[in-house]
């Protein structure tokens, strides 16, 4: 095993890293102060590509690169710290968090240790949702895709150097390429271009691209161009903090902005004023020597923080967590880093034995923690008071891919998360029930469908931020459209020339709609300029009714669930941590006088369009078994009915709901062959 050469080092490059990690952190902790700060990683993915090219460069020059060296070396940088972290999250989940919480930490804590984490994340969510908050390990996405390009990138150089195919062009095409297939994916899907490798690695070619530049020719001294290379540098990067936040389509162009002032700074050179003087200075350099640890432990304790508190800003303890995660960063460093990294070389191949059966064991331990659903049987849990459950059931098979229906309705825009699609082959044996809404007909129908002794004669046509009403369209509060025209249309004329659908629940967030939390546009150009939300409203609902009428149906209107406010969910969350004291009042309900008046201009809207159509349309009123005379609760009996947003209900809750509306005296009929 050859050992490979180095660069010489630059404090700058330290400081750099320190700029990158303290504007993550910010973000982070105080995500208002510093809207972009999550660009601090595409600094990141600058830096490695840079340095770790630039060494594989110079070997490959000297003929003395050695994979098995290269991987030991990355394996001593990237393991010791990610192992502490890993092993601390175990530990700390044993004691914190409820079963379905340690069970997606145990998937993570897998993910991680096999350097998967963005393809997993990938799979569940965004990076910037509400439910980001909760995963202590979403930052581990970045290493996923560093490691990933590390496992291609240096058999791609010594092939292209070994045949001497020119790595510059190839350092072109591929960081080409890559930057390509960002483009192309963002504008559609985002979240798949945030978290692919394929659409990240062209950061890191940039970073490697001018390795490979200083390589053939060394940075000069410094001259007047330097000195605004490295402005032009800091400023794109302080363009790119200020400017982009969580609503852009990122990465994008948008990522060139941190991207290529990275590329400038680092290519400026060590001499100049900025790099010299700001970068090396011994502070940024402490902070960028610690700066891999410290974006390890920083987010973990926020993490924490903001699940503890169910999701209530933190404040000032924000402040105290970044404060616990810099020390934790030190002491990383100083006594498991260094002494791995720089260590005796005596008792190399035993470290990297160690290393490897440490993270294995690691990433064990957390499949294991996922695979038995998250230890429910904890000794921890066993005064916890209540219970909630926070997985969707498969009730039937999405075939949105293979199915020519589908396919129909959503005009080939699926967007899973967003779009709700059950439907299988339609039984012809009994009339069917279609759910058409939004995220709460969704969970309406998620509750019918497990109540139902047949599931399959349940349907589900939705959208997310979509009224379910004919004409209408609505922008979210991002401003951008949630796309639910011809989706909406298409949707109820299926329905209505379906003959053995017989009974439509129409099921939305109402509230959102009515007070601008989501805006209401005609469909029609020019409809919607002299009409208020709750006229729109009415039209559509109007038409929607007409259309469903005439083609005989029976249409039931739900009307919505009571909104519980953060303060009631903190308090019902208080309950179901382990860590934490709980009063005997559970402090879990609100006013029912809040809720009626909370609904007052839905329910007049709903009943009005309703009267029209006395024998065909029915409103039926969740609050009926989640209510009594003076309270709405967001618990029944040992189950938590509510997630913490406080307006959608679990599994259980809708299942609470759907069983007391189809047994009742109306329901009874219309849900009959759902039982």
């Amino acid at each position: 095993m050859r050992s490979h050469e180095h660069l010489a080092y630059r404090a700058d490059i330290d400081g750099l890293r320190a700029l990158a990690i303290l504007a993550v952190v910010v973000f982070h902790a105080y995500p208002h102060t510093l809207p972009g700060g999550f660009v601090g990683v595409d600094v990141f993915f600058v830096i490695s590509g840079y340095l770790i090219a630039g060494i594989i460069f110079k070997n490959l020059g000297a003929g003395s690169f050695s994979f098995a060296d290269f991987y030991a070396r990355r394996a001593k940088r990237i393991f010791p710290a990610l192992i502490a972290v890993l092993l601390a999250c175990l530990a700390f989940g044993w004691f914190a968090l409820l079963a379905d919480e340690y069970r997606a930490l145990g998937k993570h804590i897998a993910a991680g240790a096999g350097f998967i984490s963005n393809l997993a994340l990938w799979r569940e969510s965004g990076y910037f949702d509400t439910s980001a908050d909760f995963k202590p390990l979403l930052h581990l996405w970045s290493l996923g895709i560093e490691e990933q390009f590390y496992l291609l990138y240096p058999l791609l150089m010594a092939l292209a150097w070994k045949f001497r195919a020119g790595p510059f062009a190839a350092l072109l095409l591929l960081g080409g390429l890559s930057f390509g297939f960002n483009l192309f994916l963002v504008g559609s899907d985002s979240v798949a271009t945030f978290f692919l490798p394929f659409t990240r690695f062209w950061e890191l070619l940039f970073g490697s691209t001018l390795a490979y530049v200083h390589y053939r020719r060394p940075a000069g001294a410094p001259n007047a161009f330097k000195e605004l290379q490295a402005a032009a540098g800091l400023a794109l990067i302080a363009c790119a903090i200020g400017v982009l936040n969580k609503d852009k389509d990122f990465p994008g162009a948008w990522a060139l902005l941190p991207t290529l002032g990275a590329v400038l700074l680092i290519g400026a050179g060590q001499g100049s004023w900025i790099n010299r003087r700001l970068l090396a200075s011994r502070p940024m350099v402490f902070i960028g020597v610690i700066s891999y640890p410290l974006y390890l432990w920083h987010w973990l304790l926020l993490s924490f923080g903001l699940i503890l508190r169910s999701g209530e800003p933190l404040h000032h303890r924000a402040a105290i967590l970044v404060a616990a995660a810099f020390l934790l960063a030190w002491l990383t460093y100083r006594y498991i880093e260094c002494p791995v990294r720089f260590g005796a070389p005596a008792h190399q191949r035993f470290k990297l034995v160690s290393l490897w059966s440490l993270l294995a064991c690691a990433g064990a331990l957390g499949y294991g923690v996922f695979r038995f659903d998250g230890l429910p049987e904890r000794p921890m849990l066993a005064d916890v008071r209540l219970k909630i459950d926070r997985d969707l059931p498969r009730l039937a098979a999405d075939g949105y891919r293979g199915n020519g229906i589908a396919k129909a309705l959503f005009q080939g825009e699926f967007k899973p998360g967003d779009d709700f699609f059950q439907l299988g082959d339609l039984p012809k044996d009994q009339p069917l029930t279609a759910v058409i809404g939004d995220s709460h007909g969704n969970m309406l129908y998620q509750g019918l469908a497990t109540a139902a002794a047949r599931p399959e004669t349940i349907l589900n046509l939705g959208r997310g931020s979509c009224l379910p009403f004919v004409g209408l369209d609505t922008v979210k509060k991002n401003g951008k459209s949630a796309g639910c025209q011809p989706f909406v249309g298409n949707a109820i004329d299926f329905v209505a020339q379906t003959p053995n659908i017989a009974t439509v629940v129409v099921a939305a967030f109402y509230k959102q709609y009515l007070d601008g939390g989501v805006t209401l546009h005609s469909a029609q150009a020019g409809g919607s300029a002299q009409l208020t939300a709750s006229e729109l409203f009415s039209t559509g609902l109007a038409n929607t009714l007409e259309r469903l009428v005439r083609a005989n149906k029976r249409v039931v209107l739900s009307l919505d669930n009571p909104d519980m406010d953060r303060t009631v969910m903190s308090a019902c969350y208080s309950l179901l941590r382990p860590l934490l004291p709980r009063s005997p009042e559970t402090g879990c309900q609100m006013a029912r006088s809040r809720h009626d008046q909370d609904q007052a201009l839905a329910r007049r809207l709903i009943e009005e369009a309703a009267g029209r159509f006395p024998d065909k349309v029915q409103v039926l009123d969740p609050a009926a078994v989640l209510c009594d005379a003076q309270y709405c609760y967001a618990y029944h009996r040992n189950d938590l009915i509510y997630q913490f947003d406080g307006n959608h209900l679990t599994v259980k809750g809708a299942v609470l709901v759907a069983e007391e509306l189809s047994s009742g005296p109306d329901g009874a009929g219309i849900f009959a062959h759902a039982r």
